[in-house]
């Protein structure tokens, strides 16, 4: 198939999960997003992904197509998985293979939605269990098909998490909104390969797409294989779903309709706990590690580096998934947050290997 991303040279970050549904829940209109994306496509951002919702990727190809971007920018979609459940679909439990004729049915709306002659890249959301149904062959043709029809550019998986070989697959929430800070985490995967690093046998998968950040550290393991075989790793939540913005506290002051304010106090103050223990590696504190007792407690007990290299949380946190070896994917909803986030670009590697338990 397509030999995409092995011949282009991607900037280290792009907009990640471009979505009018989600820009809603925190108080966002289609004006924000617009803005933003137009302003992160004028300032070279170079991989924009959009949600699976048909006016989002409408949006978008008429993004790139105002902005004469059609050529430089590639437009990641995504295909979900879905089960049927009493004749309405559901995203609460994977299903146990991807259907050939939903894809082919979501490759066209994309295409429809987008206005675009072909899909750069195609995400399909995956199993690592899927290579082993009796439905992965019809699978794996379907997207070949695709390709030589001209339809589709290239194909990447989008993974809920890195997953080894023997451990049970144990379902987490489905949103992307999953504030991990001082929560309990998960058995740490082992290395690579494991389960989901089998996916890079896949010689038709161009990318990955699996949470990485400083709390989910997992996806680590993939990167050096990945880029053996010539596989973009693209870091999703980098941010941690806004938590290592080193924004969120207790007492924080959010709009009405912004749907973190739903966010429980004990959640908040851990949050803000670990946004004042990576206050030390930066050169502004964020305003998280004062919103509470604890996380002023913890400014107190820090360490403060000596190579402070960083000049906020968000910056350190986008810095450490990108000298593994990532792309870092964070969400660009509003404009003034793109000129940041394509800053950490042209960075030096971090000093430290910030190793630390948020």
């Amino acid at each position: 198939m397509s030999s995409w991303p092995r011949s282009l040279a991607l900037r280290t970050v792009g907009a990640g999960d471009v979505s009018l549904a989600r820009a809603a829940d925190r108080g966002l209109d289609a004006g924000d997003v617009t803005r933003a994306l137009h302003a992160a496509i004028e300032q070279g951002i170079d991989l924009v992904e959009v949600a699976p919702e048909p006016d989002t990727e409408h949006l978008a190809g008429d993004a790139l197509r105002s902005l004469r971007a059609r050529d430089r920018v590639l437009l990641a979609t995504r295909v979900t998985a879905i089960v049927e459940r009493s004749g309405a679909p559901t995203r609460d439990v994977l299903p146990e293979r991807l259907p050939s004729r939903y894809v082919q049915d979501r490759v066209e709306s994309s295409l429809r939605a987008t206005r675009l002659e072909v899909l750069p890249l195609v995400q399909l959301e995956l199993r690592p269990a899927y290579r082993t149904s009796s439905a992965w062959p019809e699978l794996v043709d379907t997207c070949a098909r695709l390709v030589r029809e001209g339809k589709v550019l290239a194909w990447g998986a989008y993974v809920d998490r890195v997953v080894a070989d023997e451990a049970p697959v144990i379902e987490q929430p489905r949103g992307d909104e999953m504030f991990l800070i001082g929560l309990p985490k998960p058995a740490a995967a082992a290395p690579a390969p494991d389960a989901t690093a089998r996916l890079l046998d896949e010689p038709w998968l161009a990318s990955i797409n699996t949470p990485f950040n400083l709390c989910e550290r997992a996806a680590e393991s993939l990167v050096a294989p990945a880029r053996e075989k010539e596989v973009a790793i693209l870091a999703r939540r980098p941010l941690a779903g806004g938590a290592l913005a080193g924004e969120l506290g207790p007492g924080v002051k959010l709009k009405p309709d912004d749907d973190r304010r739903a966010i429980d106090a004990r959640t908040l103050e851990r949050i803000a706990v670990g946004a004042a223990k990576l206050a030390a590696f930066t050169k502004r504190e964020p305003p998280a590690a004062r919103s509470c007792d604890a996380a002023k407690l913890q400014l107190e007990r820090n360490v403060r580096s000596e190579d402070v290299v960083a000049s906020t949380v968000a910056e350190l946190a986008l810095r450490y998934v990108l000298d593994r070896g990532a792309i870092a994917m964070p969400r660009l909803h509003r404009r003034e947050h793109v000129a940041d986030a394509l800053a950490v670009t042209s960075a030096p590697p971090l000093a430290h290997a910030l190793d630390i338990d948020l």
